[in-house]
């Protein structure tokens, strides 16, 4: 017969083996125990699973959440370490300075001058003339600060250091080869001694590196005012041999390939190399927006096709942190704003051609014009851009005003063309007159002589269907007064 058993039961208390503590074999969570020997000051409970988190809190969810966040920024900081280190790595290609800091050379003193120079490619016939000879200057004392684009022809005559005179171009090559393979500190001192102002920075480039750096960003965009013709342009593959080039007047989406082409061209009605000069800064103003839009800071890839085509095709001094800096004091500047002078043979153009050469020479017979106007370009600049024509009469008894007046222009610098100078028909002219036949067109020239003479600039009481110059000035007796004082206090 089956011995019968009991079963044991959940919980099992003897209050002499116990001594104050608990017996328990299988205690469900839902049974509460207490102990009555410990009392108040030892309780022994246990909780149901409403009340189990006043027994063993929870972390609260918030660290938890802190601490992915934590893990995901450390994992972005290694990236953009990483990605930092690649850049100066890559500006270590570029620069001969990649760990330059602090502010820019010549800020402090109000103007940052870079000088840009354009080569051929390697294996490229003259590849070491410098063909572009451009300076970009930045005052850093206004707000937004001002920029000027200055391009010098490159059969300029220039004094060259160790190598008399020569043509403007010959001043990298010449450098070249006395201090193969970068001699770019002698184009950087012909450039001083031409216009005058110190060279802080300089970049040198190359075909390839325009025509990378504009597919790079993903093209740009250029107005074509007139159409280009250029039946001499070289073959791209063959630069002996010519294939032509025409490109069609509008709004035109411009790959590297045609970029390059636009800004090449000199021949057929391309303008000579003033025309060259004034569509190489419209390339290099377009590539600037492209590579400031959000479109390309915010890709990568993009960012690395530029840093591809600048570490084989650019050499420079300014480093990662240099250019960064740049950025910064020319953020907020409209491409529209920028100051672009193109030196010509054009009137005001400060150059003519030589009479024994090919060479371009200074109006002057030296460069100290160019000199005054580039260092106050950015006060005369937007004048010289307008390329106003004036007449100036003299309105009162007084001889000789006209005269006065148009020598007193012409050796302050102001850039505009004095067609002719005169008398008008009556001296009774009591207020000076200055008229403006542009229509408003010429707002700097015009604000300029309002300035100078202390008079509202008028329009014509008439409309003048052709006008013969942008402005007219009628020199009254107000304006003999003054110069009467003038003379009288300065003796």
């Amino acid at each position: 017969m089956a011995k019968h058993t009991t079963p044991e039961p959940d919980f099992v208390y003897d209050p002499v083996k116990d001594k104050g503590h608990r017996v328990e074999k299988s205690v469900k969570k839902s049974d509460f125990v207490f102990d009555p020997k410990a009392g108040s000051t030892h309780p022994h409970t246990h909780m149901s699973d409403d009340f189990s988190d006043l027994q063993k809190p929870e972390k609260p969810r918030w660290r938890k959440v802190m601490r992915v966040i934590f893990i995901i920024l450390g994992v972005l900081a290694l990236i953009a370490g990483a990605f930092a280190l690649y850049l100066y790595l890559t500006a270590g290609k570029i620069s001969t300075n990649p760990f330059g800091f602090g502010k820019l050379k010549g800020e402090a003193d109000g103007r940052v001058n870079i000088l840009l120079l354009g080569v051929g490619d390697p294996g490229h016939a003259g590849e070491t003339l410098a063909d572009t000879n451009m300076v970009v200057s930045i005052n850093t004392k206004t707000s937004p600060n001002q920029v000027s684009m200055i391009s010098l022809p490159r059969d300029l005559r220039v004094k060259i250091l160790g190598a008399g005179e020569n043509k403007l171009n010959y001043a990298n090559a010449y450098g070249d080869m006395q201090n193969p393979p970068d001699g770019v500190g002698v184009a950087k001192e012909t450039i001083e001694d031409s216009l005058g102002i110190p060279i802080h920075y300089y970049v040198k480039a190359d075909f390839t590196g325009l025509k990378q750096a504009v597919d790079a960003v993903g093209g740009i965009e250029i107005n074509v005012k007139d159409a280009l013709i250029d039946p001499e342009y070289p073959c791209e593959k063959n630069e002996n041999k010519s294939c032509g080039l025409k490109i069609l007047p509008g709004q035109q989406h411009m790959d590297g390939s045609t970029a390059l082409k636009y800004a090449r061209c000199r021949k057929g009605n391309c303008g000579d190399d003033f025309g060259r000069a004034q569509r190489q800064q419209e390339v290099l103003t377009a590539i600037r927006e492209k590579v400031l839009s959000v479109e390309t800071l915010t890709n990568p890839a993009k960012i690395n096709s530029l840093l591809g085509a600048a570490g084989n095709n650019v050499k420079t001094d300014l480093s990662l942190s240099n250019i960064q800096r740049l950025q910064e004091i020319t953020k907020g500047l409209n491409s529209s704003d920028i100051i672009n002078i193109v030196f010509s043979i054009k009137p005001n153009g400060f150059l003519v051609s030589s009479n024994s050469s090919t060479d371009l020479v200074p109006a002057g017979g030296n460069f100290d014009d160019i000199k005054a106007f580039v260092t106050r370009v950015f006060e005369l600049g937007p004048i010289w851009k307008e390329e106003s024509t004036l007449t100036i009469l003299n309105g009162t008894p007084t001889v000789g005003l006209s005269t006065k007046l148009k020598n007193s222009l012409t050796k302050d610098g102001i850039p505009v063309v004095i067609s002719s100078i005169g008398n008008t028909p009556t001296k009774d002219h009591a207020t000076t007159t200055i008229i403006d036949y542009t229509g408003g067109k010429n707002p700097n020239t015009a604000s300029y002589f309002a300035k100078l003479l202390g008079v509202e600039v008028t329009q014509p009481t008439t409309p003048v269907k052709n006008p013969i110059v942008d402005f007219e000035i009628i020199l009254g007796s107000d304006y003999a007064t003054a110069q009467s004082s003038a003379s009288t206090t300065s003796n």
